[in-house]
């Protein structure tokens, strides 16, 4: 059964960075329409952080308030390595309304955004993804399949999910927004290189008893990058670099069982190994752990598409780039593409503006990400720099939770030009 509907923009992906720039358009009175192929949001994820700019965003949005009220709030970063406290850095010192980083599951923050555009009248399309699309002078013909769920077999039940229906629908622009195996970006044809080695981390959600850190704590080792992020007053996440884990894996990573993160299962890990990583790498860190939540042995690499759309069609967030996930950078820079692409769909529409503002923002939000990314200039260190963060000035921009104009004075406070 074939099916005709118009929009004026399709959104590809119903992510946090997806659903954000949906919002963006609604609340212009632009119609838009959002697919995602998982049948709900995901119960684990990485992503658990809102940068001081990203709070900005959801405040022009009215949505501060939601946002707020599921999270917990983080003013310091404390620089370790060593086996002690090298530096801090003080996110209170931002001129702004909330100078600080908000903590918060992305689940959660699905759920406000979810909330936001069903007021607006936005149908989020669970279950259903892009199949293709050809893209045309005046817009874009998409196929759509949606998905459900089948079970077969008899002495072992299995669900799998098969394609369901067919339907076609034009719209005027797509957003790919569906994440770093983008469909809309291997369609276009677009190359997704890697930017240096995939890195492997051990990521570990628990509950704890006895007084924890309310600063978000960043080590770096000599060869390896770890993080804490205090997620409540009982409850943290350590992710801990595990430089050779693939020259020699460590047997308490039990690969036979998994954990599931978004739509990707990881390999778990012993709380045994937990303990041992801590002692390691964080002594200092006092509460005794009562609970692991989950833990799972996770790789991450750096990427950036070589162009970040064609025409009509434009890439938003992990569609577009992929960063280490210390500084939950690639989330929250991905809602400043969202907002900046947004503005600009929206002035096109109304025909205030022509395709070569598409250009425009592609080029610019490409060198932010080779800036951040350092492919094309590497930070350096000031004459009030300690010989620590001499040492280590390369590694700390990507760790930090911040982005934009918010990172440069940031850095400032430790010595390192940005």
């Amino acid at each position: 059964m074939t099916a005709k509907h118009d929009v004026d923009v399709l959104v590809a992906g119903g992510g946090p960075v997806g659903l954000f720039t949906a919002l963006v358009l609604a609340r212009h009175g632009i119609r838009v329409e959002v697919l995602e192929e998982q049948w709900r949001s995901a119960s684990r994820s990485y992503a658990l952080a809102l940068h001081p700019e990203s709070l900005r965003l959801f405040g022009s949005l009215g949505l501060v308030a939601s946002v707020l009220e599921h999270g917990s709030t983080i003013r310091t970063l404390g620089l370790y390595g060593e086996g002690r406290r090298q530096a801090e850095i003080q996110l209170s010192a931002l001129p702004d309304d909330n100078p600080f980083v908000l903590v918060l599951p992305q689940h959660l923050l699905e759920g406000v955004l979810h909330s936001a555009l069903n007021r607006a009248g936005v149908e989020i399309r669970w279950n259903h993804r892009l199949a293709g699309f050809e893209q045309g002078p005046h817009g874009i013909e998409a196929r759509v399949e949606g998905l459900a769920k089948e079970s077969s077999g008899y002495s072992v039940s299995r669900t799998e999910w098969i394609v369901d229906r067919e339907e076609m629908l034009s719209a005027k622009f797509l957003v790919g927004a569906d994440g770093h195996r983008s469909a809309v970006r291997r369609r276009l044809g677009i190359d997704f290189p890697s930017s240096g080695t995939p890195r492997t981390f051990a990521v570990f959600e628990f509950n704890s008893v006895g007084q924890g850190p309310n600063e978000m704590q960043i080590v770096l080792d000599e060869k390896a990058t770890s993080v804490l992020w205090p997620l409540s007053e009982e409850r943290f996440r350590w992710s801990f670099e595990l430089p050779d884990f693939h020259e020699n894996p460590d047997p308490r990573f039990k690969s036979r069982l998994f954990v599931q993160l978004r739509d990707e299962a990881f390999p778990h890990v012993s709380e045994e190994k937990l303990s041992e990583l801590i002692d390691e790498r964080a002594p200092w860190f006092e509460p005794k752990i009562v609970e692991v939540v989950w833990s799972a042995a996770v790789q991450f690499e750096c990427r950036l598409a070589e162009h970040f759309g064609e025409g009509r069609v434009m890439l938003v967030g992990d569609a577009a780039h992929l960063a280490l996930p210390i500084g939950v950078q690639s989330m929250n820079v991905g809602f400043r593409e969202g907002m900046d692409l947004a503005r600009r769909l929206v002035d096109i529409i109304a025909g205030k503006g022509g395709l070569d503002s598409l250009n425009d923002h592609a080029t610019k939000w490409k060198q932010e990400w080779d800036r951040l990314l350092e492919t094309t200039q590497t930070p350096s260190a000031d004459d009030s720099a300690s010989p620590w963060i001499r040492e280590r000035v390369a590694r700390i921009p990507p760790c930090i939770p911040a982005s934009g104009e918010d990172l440069t004075p940031l850095l400032a406070q430790v010595g390192i030009r940005f």
